[in-house]
């Protein structure tokens, strides 16, 4: 028995380990294993391996896959080493536009471009705003691409666990003319609201109409004068939280703001001491969707 199952993982290795020659589509062809291959989890190789489909190799013992072969080394240099893997700099636009195609295929788009969604709203932000031309416009798409990804939380402990170390992405999504970043999780919102000119964390189901009972972190409603284009624009002590979002010593003990909404209701506020906010991904000049939005801003100044 024993023999048998070192037998078993022998092939199992020597199989694992063996040599695959692929011919992508337009003569590419690419040696690896088949190791390399289904290395990563949930993808394209993996399910071509796994023994449920029926495999045909040509005369020479290749396997043809038929996809564009040109960005398929970006694909096989991924899988050989994921976990340090850069897309060049100097790719353009057009080539990146046209590998996130093929990764999308093989299941690697959310691994190599893990903000690809994110980059195309930025991008679309940028185009929008320098067809309408307006400085505040162009201001505004700028400051908000500049934060597509960002993290809140509070230095020192204060937040409840829920709302500590919050990652934001930017979505389509769009109330009050601004767009909306959602939580990893979907169920939280960061929303501009108008009439207090401040950003409200919410519940993502909850329609934006709401008063400030239903917000649990928000900025500080006394930005009468600047204009708070994005999140991380709002200065980390201008943050404040009601009890369900906080510690319950902390809120005891903190800063209270009383505070009345547009409809009558009356809610007590703290005022985070230490809110920290960080921009995890963003666009910067080299992206030419902003570079075209700085140059466009520039001019109008």
């Amino acid at each position: 028995m024993l023999e048998q199952e070192k037998a078993a993982m022998e092939s199992t290795h020597t199989f694992q380990k063996k040599k695959i020659l692929l011919n992508v589509l337009g003569g590419h062809r690419f040696e690896t294993s088949l190791q390399t291959l289904t290395s990563v989890p949930d993808t394209y190789f993996e399910s071509l391996f796994s023994g449920r489909f029926e495999l045909t190799l040509d005369a020479e013992g290749t396997y043809s896959i038929d996809r564009d072969g040109v960005h398929f080394r970006h694909i096989l240099n991924f899988l050989r080493d994921s976990g340090s893997f850069e897309l060049s700099s100097d790719m353009t636009k057009g080539q990146r536009k046209e590998l996130a195609v093929e990764m999308k295929f093989y299941g690697l788009l959310d691994r190599i471009m893990p903000h690809h969604a994110q980059e195309r709203v930025g991008q679309a932000l940028l185009r929008r705003a320098c067809l309408a031309g307006t400085e505040h416009e162009l201001r505004a798409a700028v400051a908000q691409t500049r934060a597509l990804v960002f993290e809140i939380g509070s230095t020192t402990p204060f937040l409840a666990g829920r709302f500590q170390d919050l990652r934001f992405f930017i979505t389509d999504r769009v109330v009050n003319d601004s767009p909306v970043w959602e939580d990893v999780s979907g169920e939280l919102s960061m929303e501009y609201d108008l009439d207090s000119n401040s950003w409200n964390c919410t519940d993502s189901d909850m329609v934006s109409e709401i008063n400030h009972n239903g917000y649990y972190i928000w900025s500080h409603d006394i930005m009468v004068e600047a204009v708070i284009v994005a999140p991380t624009d709002v200065a980390s002590d201008m943050w404040l939280s009601v009890a369900a979002a906080t510690l319950v010593p902390q809120f005891e003990s903190a800063e209270r703001l009383p505070h009345v909404d547009d409809e009558g209701n009356e809610a007590e506020l703290a005022r985070i001491p230490d809110m920290r906010i960080t921009t995890v991904y963003w666009l910067d000049k080299g992206d030419p969707t902003m570079a075209a939005a700085l140059q466009q801003l520039a001019a109008l100044a």
